[in-house]
């Protein structure tokens, strides 16, 4: 082992691969998006963001130790990542209420990971709750003439929430 290398090496190399199907899925759908192949985007984005919540769900179930701490830290923007370019695909579809549902879907789920057992998860799940947070205000604000998907918003911004965020 050269001195100075982490021994970590071979978890890394692991979180490398198992990211590495939900990376290229991400590409590509960025690729569709900026060619306005926006079904297959969206179906690029849909699948990364099934792999990213897969592994994360799997992570989150196992004996926590810093390596899976590591491999959560990274699941969490990765499955944001997917949701938010999935709703952005469904506003470029013209469909802001499926748009609305993602943004929703993700923010809710990183709602009981701010009160995980481990900091470090706390950590990184309020910063992107607190991006998303943003994200859905921003939103709503985009589409004042659907008081349904406001209604949506203001539920989710509340659900789980200690401080009121609605928009009116």
């Amino acid at each position: 082992m050269i001195l100075g290398q982490k021994q970590q090496q071979p978890d890394l190399l692991y979180l490398e691969q198992a990211l590495s199907p939900w990376q290229s899925n991400i590409m590509q759908g960025n690729y569709a998006f900026e060619q306005g192949a926006l079904l297959e985007a969206r179906d690029k984005y849909l699948l990364a963001k099934t792999l990213a919540d897969h592994l994360l769900q799997q992570f989150l179930c196992a004996q926590i130790n810093t390596n899976v701490i590591y491999v959560i830290e990274h699941c969490i923007p990765a499955l944001v990542v997917a949701s938010h370019n999935l709703a952005d695909t469904y506003i470029a579809m013209q469909q802001p209420e499926n748009a609305c549902k993602w943004l929703c879907e993700v923010h809710l789920s990183l709602s009981p990971l701010i009160k995980h057992t481990h900091y470090d998860v706390q950590k990184v799940s309020k910063h992107h709750y607190l991006k998303t947070s943003a994200e859905l205000v921003s939103f709503a604000r985009r589409y004042p003439s659907l008081p349904e998907l406001i209604e949506q918003v203001n539920f989710c911004l509340c659900s789980e929430s200690t401080t009121n965020n609605q928009l009116h």
